[in-house]
C-alpha cells in the first residue's frame, strides 16, 4: 500500500513539474510575443524627416522563385528583397479597411549584394516583420493587418527559415534573430540600404512607391493605386505641365522638382500649380530673371500653403544688384528671413546673389524647426567690397557651406584674407578658387589655413599659376590635415617636385580621395 501510494505522489509530482513546465514556455511564449509585438509597433509609428526618408522603411525577403525552394538545401535558394506598400497610417487610431492594410509593393524585387553585412546591418528590421506577418498580429491602433495579399501565400515562413539557417551557418550572422537588443533603424541606414541593392533603376523608384505625407506631416510610401486615391490627377497633372513647360524635372516618386524659372510670368503660373499640388515635397529652384522683392514675396506665399519641406534656392541675380537701385539691408533681407522661418521647412539651402552676401543679416543654422540650414556664393562679380564681407561672414557662425571665387581676379591678396578665417572657420566644406592667379603665396598662406582647418572637404586651385613651392607646402598641409577628400591642382606648374611631394604626402593622408593634377602647363 505504501508503495501504490508512493508511486501516484510521483506520478503527481511529475504532473506538477509538467504543467508547470507548460505554464513556463506559455509565459515565454506570450512574453515573446508581447516583445514581438512591443518592437513591431516601434517600426511602423517610427517617423522620420523627409531629408532622412530617402527610401521605403518596410522590406523583407522572400523566395525568388517558390517553386524551386529546397527545403534540404535553404541557403542555396535565392531570396530577393521586397518593399511594401504602407498605406496605412499607424499613428492614427482607424477602422479597420482592407484597402489600407499592408501588402508588397508589385515589383519584381531586388537581388541583394554583400549579403553577410545586409543581414547584419538589416537582419532583425526583417525578422521582425516576418514574425509579425506570419502570426497576424494587430497594429497599435488595434486594428487587424492581414496582408494583402496573404504574404503567406508568397514565402514568409521560407524566409524565415532561410534566416535561421543563415543565423546556424554564419557566426557573423549567429545574433540576427534574437530581437530584445533591436534598435529600430535611423535616416541614416536607411540612407545606405541601397549600396546593397543590385537595381536598374534609374531614378531610384525603388518597388515602384511613391513618397506622400500625411495631413500629419508623417512620412510614407505607397503604392500607385493608394498615391493616385490619396491626390487629386488633375491637380497633378496640371502641376507637372508646367514643369515640363519650363523644362524643369518632376520626380513623382520622391515628389522632387528641379526647375528654373526666367521670368516672372512663368513664376507665377507655377507658384499657382505648386500651391494647389501637394506631392511636392523637395524643390530645387533658380530664379533666373531681374527679379525684385515682390517676386520673393510671392514665392513666400507659395511655400506657406504648399507641401514643401526641403528647399534649394537659387537667387541668381536680382534687379536691385544689376540697376544698383538698392533698398536698405533689412528691406533685402527680410523675405529671405520670412522664407527660412518657415515652421514647415526641415532643410534649406540658399544660392546668394552678389547683393546679398552680408549673412550676419541672416539667421543662423539654429533655429529649431530647420535641421539644416546653409548658403553658397556663386562669383558672378566680386569687388573688394564684397570679398571683405564674404571673409567676415567666414569667421562668423552663419552656416556658409560653397564658396565659389572661380575667376573672380582676387589674387595672392585675396587668399591671404580668405586663409586667415579659414583658419577659424567650422562652416565651409566646398571652396573654389580656380583661375585667380594666386601664385605660391597664395598657395603657402592656403597651406597654412588646411593645417588648422577642420571643415573644408573640397579645395579647387585650378589655373592659379601654381609653382612646385606651393605644391610642396600643400603637400606638407596634406600630411596633417583630416578633412579634405578632395584637391584640384589643373592646370598649373607644379613640376615633378611638386609631383613627388604631393605622392610622399599621400602615403600619411588617410583622407583624399581625388587629386586632379591633369595638364601642367610646364610638364616635363
Amino acid at each position: 500500500m505504501l508503495e501504490l501510494q508512493l508511486e501516484v505522489n510521483k506520478l503527481q509530482l511529475e504532473a506538477k513539474e509538467k504543467d508547470e513546465r507548460m505554464l513556463e514556455m506559455q509565459r515565454q511564449a506570450l512574453d515573446r510575443l508581447a516583445n514581438l509585438q512591443k518592437k513591431a509597433e516601434a517600426i511602423l509609428v517610427q517617423n522620420f524627416e523627409l531629408h532622412e526618408y530617402p527610401i521605403p522603411r518596410l522590406f523583407i525577403i522572400l523566395p525568388a522563385d517558390r517553386a524551386k525552394w529546397d527545403p534540404m538545401n535553404v541557403l542555396r535558394n535565392k531570396v530577393r528583397l521586397h518593399f511594401l506598400c504602407e498605406h496605412r497610417d499607424h499613428t492614427a487610431k482607424t477602422e479597420r479597411n482592407c484597402q489600407d492594410q499592408i501588402h508588397l509593393a508589385r515589383h519584381e524585387g531586388y537581388e541583394i549584394r554583400n549579403s553577410t553585412e545586409f543581414f547584419q546591418k538589416y537582419g532583425k528590421h526583417m525578422i521582425i516583420l516576418l514574425q509579425w506577418f506570419k502570426l497576424g498580429m494587430g497594429t497599435p491602433s488595434g486594428a487587424s493587418l492581414t496582408p494583402v495579399p496573404n504574404l503567406l501565400n508568397v514565402g514568409i515562413n521560407y524566409s524565415i527559415k532561410y534566416m535561421e539557417q543563415l543565423s546556424k551557418d554564419n557566426p557573423a550572422l549567429n545574433n540576427i534573430n534574437a530581437i530584445d537588443d533591436f534598435e529600430a533603424l535611423e535616416g541614416a541606414d536607411l540612407r545606405q540600404l541601397s549600396k546593397f541593392l543590385q537595381t536598374k533603376d534609374e531614378d531610384w523608384q525603388l518597388g515602384n512607391l511613391y513618397r506622400i505625407t500625411t495631413e500629419t506631416g508623417h512620412v510614407r510610401w505607397v503604392c500607385v493605386d493608394h498615391y493616385r486615391s490619396t491626390y487629386k490627377e488633375r491637380e497633378q497633372e496640371a502641376f507637372e505641365n508646367v514643369v515640363e513647360m519650363n523644362r524643369g524635372k518632376y520626380d513623382s516618386h520622391l515628389g522632387k522638382v528641379i526647375i528654373k524659372l526666367r521670368s516672372r510670368t512663368t513664376a507665377g503660373e507655377f507658384y499657382n500649380a505648386l500651391a494647389n499640388a501637394k506631392h511636392v515635397y523637395e524643390m530645387d529652384i533658380a530664379l533666373y530673371w531681374d527679379w525684385t522683392q515682390t517676386d520673393l514675396e510671392a514665392l513666400e506665399k507659395a511655400l506657406r500653403v504648399s507641401s514643401v519641406s526641403v528647399l534649394r534656392l537659387d537667387l541668381g541675380l536680382s534687379q536691385e544688384s544689376t540697376t544698383r537701385k538698392l533698398l536698405s539691408t533689412s528691406t533685402r533681407y527680410e523675405r529671405l528671413v520670412r522664407i527660412i522661418e518657415l515652421r514647415k521647412m526641415k532643410s534649406i539651402c540658399i544660392v546668394l546673389s552678389p547683393d546679398l552676401v552680408k549673412l550676419s543679416n541672416l539667421p543662423s543654422g539654429k533655429l529649431p524647426h530647420l535641421h539644416e540650414l546653409s548658403f553658397e556664393v556663386k562669383p558672378w562679380v566680386f569687388g573688394a567690397n564684397n570679398i571683405r564681407t564674404l571673409v567676415n561672414s567666414l569667421k562668423t557662425e552663419v552656416a556658409l557651406t560653397t564658396l565659389d571665387l572661380w575667376g573672380t581676379t582676387i589674387g595672392k591678396k585675396g587668399a591671404l584674407t580668405l586663409s586667415e578665417a579659414l583658419k577659424t572657420n567650422t562652416t565651409l566644406t566646398r571652396l573654389s578658387l580656380g583661375s585667380n592667379s594666386i601664385g605660391n603665396e597664395g598657395a603657402l598662406a592656403l597651406s597654412e589655413a588646411l593645417r588648422a582647418n577642420k571643415a573644408l572637404t573640397s579645395l579647387d586651385l585650378q589655373g592659379n599659376l601654381i609653382e612646385k613651392e606651393g605644391a610642396m607646402a600643400l603637400s606638407e598641409a596634406l600630411k596633417t590635415n583630416k578633412a579634405l577628400t578632395s584637391l584640384y591642382l589643373f592646370a598649373n606648374s607644379i613640376e615633378k617636385e611638386g609631383a613627388l611631394a604631393l605622392s610622399e604626402a599621400l602615403k600619411a593622408n588617410t583622407t583624399l580621395t581625388t587629386l586632379s593634377l591633369g595638364k601642367q602647363l610646364n610638364w616635363a
